[in-house]
């Protein structure tokens, strides 16, 4: 029985990194494991990122699962659990996913029969969270409430009180597992408590060996919870809100133009810009550009392809964006 990991958050969380973490580590451990990743957009950007290191991949992209897309992934997971046979599948859904969709795809009879949901993760960025909470739609709260581990990211990067960020995140899903620790910081050791639902980090140190012991079997018992909720999917529909998607051809950039798109992201030109994501060239030499809500930033590009970029919103407005960025 193929054992399936999903690693759901908002866009921009810092999913795919952390699946690359995790993909490490399971290497590490002897799996057997394949990457599904459902990318909202035109560009396989995440799948990429994680195939330019040996893992068996499968890019779904164009659409969500929620919407368009969950033919495309119920393909997706028969062939692999028929033609790879892995011990564990991760799973990577978009941002904007929904978590009871992913059940009614669990529901064809040969995934049913040979796999399960393992473990729900849910990244949360640090430097975000309130940004993510004010979208409209419940795709934040809805992957939040699903998560059997909440992971934060980005805590390198948060600047106020890390303890009080964590006492507001445990409010969010109290049942969950809280990972409050930088990634450069996690252990063989954190990542092998996903098994059990604990806490790493800030706070974890105040759950003594009962406490850990609870968290275990509350971990076996939420999945049973995820069959409460699809049984009941009609009564509590969540409501998923349209987004745009758009994807350029990008000219080549330096700083003094970068600087100017992201002031103008700032001021909200554009619309309600919430993702950006690509390849593109900097001074001569291929770079990945991301932005998340106004912060914008590169990074070494070490995949092959041509330059592309996908902008995800609401209300985006098209000329404009292909005027400042085309």
């Amino acid at each position: 029985m193929t054992r399936i990991t999903i690693i759901s958050g908002f866009l921009g969380a810092g999913k795919t990194t952390f699946a690359n973490l995790l993909l490490d580590y399971y290497i590490r451990c002897g799996e057997r494991t394949a990457y599904i990743v459902n990318e909202f957009g035109q560009t396989g950007v995440d799948s990429a990122l994680i195939a330019q290191k040996g893992f068996q991949t499968t890019d779904i992209v164009g659409g969500c699962i929620c919407c368009t897309m969950g033919g495309k992934l119920t393909e997706a997971l028969r062939d692999v659990l028929t033609d790879f046979s892995p011990s564990r599948i991760v799973f990577e859904p978009s941002g904007i996913f929904i978590f009871e969709k992913f059940l009614d795809i669990l529901e064809d009879p040969y995934i049913k029969q040979n796999s399960h949901i393992d473990s729900v993760i849910t990244v949360v960025d640090s430097t975000h969270l309130t940004d993510a909470m004010f979208v409209p739609g419940n795709f934040f709260s809805n992957q939040v409430l699903h998560a059997d581990t909440l992971v934060l990211s980005k805590l390198q990067l948060y600047k106020s009180d890390a303890r009080a960020l964590v006492d507001r995140v445990r409010t969010l899903n109290e049942r969950a597992g809280l990972w409050a620790k930088p990634w450069s910081e996690l252990t063989d050791a954190d990542f092998a408590a996903l098994d059990f639902g604990g806490s790493v980090g800030i706070g974890a140190d105040e759950e003594d060996d009962d406490d850990h012991e609870h968290e275990h079997e509350h971990h076996h018992h939420h999945h049973h919870h995820h069959d409460h909720d699809h049984d009941h999917e009609e009564e509590h529909a969540p409501l998923h809100e349209e987004m745009d998607s758009i994807t350029i051809r990008p000219k080549d950039y330096d700083d003094k133009t970068l600087r100017e798109l992201e002031k103008l992201i700032k001021d909200g030109v554009f619309g309600k810009l919430y993702r950006v994501k690509g390849k593109v060239t900097y001074c001569g030499s291929p770079k990945m550009l991301q932005a998340v809500f106004y912060s914008l930033n590169l990074d070494d590009d070490p995949t092959e392809g041509e330059c592309a970029l996908t902008f995800i919103g609401e209300d985006l407005d098209e000329d404009k964006i292909r005027e400042y960025w085309s």
